[in-house]
C-alpha cells in the first residue's frame, strides 16, 4: 500500500478531525503546506477558476492532473475532486478510479450527480460507489462518497442519510454530504455513517461551525471546497469594482505583505 495513502487514511479520526484545506493551484497549495496543513483536497471549481473557466467544464484528465500537481508541489497526501468520476455507469467509475489509483494521489471522491447536474437514483448511486470501492481494492486509494441531496431543490436530510448509510455499507472509506447547515444535520449524517469517517464541508459562514464544535459532533475531516478560492477572488473583485465604479483605490485589510508570501514559498521549483 502506498505510504502516503496509509498516512492519509490514518489522519481520519472521529472527534479529532483532519483540517483539510482545498487549494486551487500550486502556489496556494505550497502556502497551505507551509502554514501546517497535513493533507490537501483538490477543488474542481477552484481549478476551473484558475484556468479561466466555469465549474463543471474540466475533463476528468484535467481534474486528475490538477490534483496530482498539488501533491507533486508539496509532498502532502492529496485527495482528488473528480466530480462524477468519469461517467454515469459503474463501469465508467471503475475505469476512472483505476486510472486515478495509478497516479500519485492519496484519495478520490465520487459524487452522486451526473456531469449535467442530474441526481442519480439511489440504486445507481450505490452501484457507482461500490464500483469505485472495488476498483480501488488493494491500492490503498481512499474513496470518499458524496451525497449531494442537500444541494438539490428537492433534496432532504432523510435522502442524504439513506445514501450516506448505503455508501458506508458498500465500503466507502469516507462519506461526505455538502450543504449541512446546522449541528442537527451533521449529527444525523454522522449517525447514518456508523463507523465510517465523515467529511464536513465548511464552505461559508452559515452554521458558524468551529473545529471544536465539529469534533464534538464526531466529524473526522473538515474541508473548505472552493471557498478559499472564492475568498481570494472575492477580495480582488470587490476591490476592482470599487476602483472602477468609485475611483477609490484601497486594498483589503487582509492583503498579505510581499514578505509574508515570500516566506511561505520555496526559492526553487522543488
Amino acid at each position: 500500500m502506498n505510504d502516503t495513502r496509509t498516512q492519509f487514511r490514518a489522519l481520519h479520526v472521529a472527534g479529532n478531525p483532519l483540517v483539510m484545506p482545498n487549494p486551487w493551484d500550486v502556489g496556494s497549495a505550497r502556502m497551505l503546506a507551509a502554514l501546517g496543513a497535513k493533507a490537501l483536497g483538490s477543488t474542481s471549481a477552484g481549478a476551473a477558476f484558475f484556468m479561466g473557466r466555469q465549474e463543471g467544464t474540466l475533463s476528468f484528465d484535467e481534474m486528475l492532473d490538477a490534483a496530482c500537481a498539488l501533491g507533486d508541489a508539496t509532498g502532502l497526501p492529496v485527495t482528488a475532486d473528480l466530480e462524477s468520476c468519469g461517467g454515469d455507469g459503474p463501469d465508467d467509475v471503475a475505469r476512472a478510479i483505476k486510472v486515478a489509483a495509478a497516479r500519485p494521489i492519496a484519495g478520490a471522491s465520487i459524487e452522486d450527480i451526473s456531469a449535467n447536474g442530474q441526481p442519480f437514483g439511489l440504486t445507481q448511486a450505490i452501484d457507482r460507489v461500490s464500483a469505485a470501492v472495488d476498483a480501488a481494492k488493494d491500492t490503498g486509494l481512499v474513496i470518499t462518497a458524496r451525497a449531494e441531496a442537500m444541494q438539490w431543490p428537492t433534496g432532504d436530510l432523510d435522502d442524504v442519510c439513506n445514501r450516506i448509510s448505503a455508501f458506508a455499507k458498500v465500503g466507502a472509506d469516507v462519506v461526505y454530504a455538502p450543504g449541512l447547515g446546522n449541528a442537527e444535520m451533521v449529527r444525523a449524517v454522522v449517525k447514518a455513517a456508523g463507523d465510517v469517517p465523515v467529511n464536513m464541508l465548511v464552505g461559508s459562514n452559515e452554521g458558524a461551525f468551529s473545529v471544536a464544535s465539529l469534533a464534538n459532533l464526531g466529524v473526522a475531516r473538515i474541508s473548505t471546497g472552493a471557498a478559499l478560492a472564492r475568498a481570494a477572488y472575492g477580495a480582488m473583485i470587490d476591490m476592482m469594482r470599487d476602483v472602477l465604479e468609485s475611483g477609490r483605490i484601497q486594498y483589503p485589510a487582509t492583503t498579505a505583505s510581499f514578505d509574508e508570501i515570500q516566506a511561505l514559498l520555496p526559492k526553487s521549483s522543488q
